[in-house]
């Protein structure tokens, strides 16, 4: 009976079966949740690439490091918000349905992004508007962690039983696709004036609309398959007692992956310019769209590969080569040069680094806990290693002085994540998904 509801709650009706009748069932599938995991993290980035923007605006100051570090800390703090969406949202994922968690997720993301567009600025509230400003970051946290992670999971248990790993970048490269997005659009948002509100009502509206669209998802075929023979709800108590390896493991990768994007994608490019001035405030944002544009593209090719030879060596061989080459980069920091070559192989090397990266998290887990463990470790790795990148790096230039700290932390993420792949080097590739 159960199986019944949650298909007949998810047939299709009449408007959404003619995007079905011009893509196909699957294609419409894969287009909304390519679509979705854009749009969900330009709503959570967009906030990074404005900082600059937003500093001015909330956190007026005399020096413009300390204004600049108080925006990027409100970015920091959206990761302490993911461990109780991940509770939430991961426990409604296992036992209600992957399908009416993306509904709710998106419109949880949409609502706090179109809110800020709306908020008085520091000049005309005070430090209630910086209140509201958290507020609506701690939100926006809350809901996101829940919302990547399901997005691959829904994608994986449709269409993960053939080329899981390129399905799997295919999916990554539309969350970067996102966030490529939003640096494009920062670029051209002044630092006077209120162009930067329509950038949040605009996504904001984006969101909803979504939201009508993913009412009526199907349900994935193994959580309906889960329905009709229900195992026993596992506590979170058992799940943390006997899969704490894989929480640590689950938390390390997606720490290092989410920090690494933090750095290199968002956060490199107003270091360089802003505060070493070693290249333009206008250049730095350009630089910050090819390269993310340059990841963009390749890792579904690094998703291939990994389809083809193996996710594990093709993950552990990204992640040194990354390296290596943070290495390199970190030397020509410290003698003041931003060689661009370096940071083009150092981004390919990335993405082969990452693609591997959440197929190896999902096949470890059975359907029934994929949910809660893959957004409980992500919530963690996010709190500790993710959003924080940016404040972290910061207060390290600020506490040493040295140009290169920051550069020193992001060789720390990769690190992190590469080791990760080497410990789990015997690890069985595809049969985690017919469990």
């Amino acid at each position: 009976m159960a199986s019944e509801a949650i298909l007949k709650r998810t047939q299709t009706p009449r408007y959404a079966l003619t995007l079905e009748s011009i893509l196909g069932k699957k294609a419409s599938l894969l287009l909304i949740s390519l679509f979705g995991n854009a749009l969900g993290y330009f709503e959570y980035t967009i906030y990074g690439f404005l900082a600059p923007v937003l500093a001015l605006h909330f956190f007026p100051n005399e020096d413009p490091t300390v204004s600049l570090m108080k925006a990027f800390g409100i970015v920091a703090v959206a990761p302490f918000a993911k461990p109780l969406g991940a509770l939430i949202f991961g426990y409604l994922g296992d036992t209600k349905g992957r399908s009416i968690t993306l509904r709710y997720t998106m419109i949880g993301i949409a609502i706090p992004t179109f809110i800020v567009g709306c908020l008085p600025t520091y000049k005309d509230w005070g430090l209630l508007a910086v209140f509201l400003l958290v507020l609506c970051r701690i939100l926006q946290g809350t809901f996101m962690s829940a919302e990547s992670d399901g997005v691959r999971i829904y994608v994986f248990e449709h269409f993960g039983q053939k080329f899981p790993c390129f399905i799997s970048s295919f999916i990554s490269s539309g969350a970067y696709t996102g966030i490529g997005l939003a640096a494009l659009v920062a670029s051209q948002v002044p630092s006077e004036g209120e162009v930067w509100r329509w950038v949040f009502f605009g996504s904001g509206i984006c969101g909803l609309l979504l939201y009508v669209l993913r009412s009526h998802l199907a349900e994935t075929p193994p959580f309906l398959q889960l329905q009709q023979n229900p195992k026993k709800t596992i506590s979170l108590k058992n799940i943390v007692r006997t899969r704490w390896t894989s929480l640590i493991r689950t938390a390390m990768i997606c720490g290092s992956v989410g920090g690494v994007y933090h750095f290199y994608l968002v956060f490199q490019g107003t270091y360089l310019s802003r505060i070493l001035h070693l290249i333009s405030p206008e250049f730095a944002s350009q630089l910050s769209l090819y390269l993310i544009s340059l990841y963009v593209f390749t890792l579904p090719l690094a998703g291939w590969a990994a389809d083809r030879w193996g996710y594990v060596k093709v993950g552990r061989t990204g992640g040194i080569t990354t390296v290596g080459l943070a290495i390199i980069n970190l030397i020509l920091i410290i003698d003041g040069i931003v060689f661009i070559p370096i940071m083009l192989l150092t981004t390919i090397s990335m993405s082969f680094f990452v693609a591997p990266a959440y197929l190896f998290l999902t096949q470890q887990y059975d359907v029934n806990i994929r949910f809660r463990c893959l957004s409980l470790g992500h919530a963690i790795g996010s709190m500790i290693f993710s959003g924080t990148t940016p404040v972290i790096c910061l207060f390290l230039w600020q506490a040493t002085g040295l140009s290169y700290a920051p550069f020193a932390y992001f060789l720390f993420l990769v690190t992190i994540g590469a080791t990760t792949f080497i410990w789990r080097s015997k690890e069985n590739a595809y049969n985690a998904w017919f469990l």
